[in-house]
């Protein structure tokens, strides 16, 4: 999943109005956004693989240290227990971890088996939802399409809020319909730009106008 991560992150942010949006964002997508660092260091593995799934041709070899259920937990965990000793509100706080966690269980959905559960280990699991595209694009965009109604609904968003919802969307529609990136180092750089870009643009253009 794609957008449908950021839709968990736009209904925890209109539900608790104290969690910024762009941190919501970033929560809701906190293994991603710590995937790249996990490639770098050559602990975690990835290939180009077209036909791997229907829908992305990347293959997700080994991400034990971003992605398993339990890892996904504890950075969750840190990350809540960081933003609330930055003094943040603490019922913003407590919706980290769940954000973070809510990742995991989307692509164990979305992904075929390869979501592990522990750091260690050959158990993996998922659900498949990515080898039908009719099928997943349906529920992931009924997802942000339906979060993005409830965010906005009796407020007059800002035009730079709706530039960013505009914005994820072209990204979507640009992974599934244009080619395979051309490297691994594609990838990574492409992750290290969007994570701070959607955590600053969120958090400028979340409020109402």
């Amino acid at each position: 999943m794609f957008i449908g991560h950021f839709a968990l992150g736009l209904v925890a942010s209109r539900v608790e109005k104290r969690l910024p949006l762009g941190t919501a964002l970033i929560a809701s997508q906190l293994p991603d956004a710590l995937w790249p660092v996990f490639l770098l260091a050559g602990a975690e593995a990835v290939s180009i693989a077209p036909g791997d799934t229907a829908m992305t041709p990347l293959r997700f070899e080994s991400y034990p240290w971003s992605h398993s259920l339990l890892m996904v937990a504890v950075w969750g965990a840190l990350f809540t227990f960081v933003y609330a000793a930055a003094g943040r509100a603490r019922a913003a706080a407590i919706l980290l971890a769940p954000l973070a966690v809510s990742h995991w269980v989307l692509d164990f959905i979305t992904h075929r088996p390869d979501m592990p559960l522990f750091p260690w280990g050959d158990l993996r699991v998922g659900l498949g939802m990515w080898n039908s595209v009719p099928l997943t694009v349906a529920v992931e965009g009924l997802l942000f399409a339906g979060a993005v109604a409830y965010y906005a609904r009796g407020r007059a968003m800002s035009k730079s809020f709706w530039a960013l919802i505009a914005t994820l969307v072209l990204v979507y529609v640009g992974n599934l319909f244009g080619p395979p990136p051309p490297s691994t180092t594609a990838i990574i750089g492409s992750m290290v730009a969007l994570v701070p870009l959607v955590w600053w643009w969120g958090n400028r253009a979340g409020a109402p106008a």
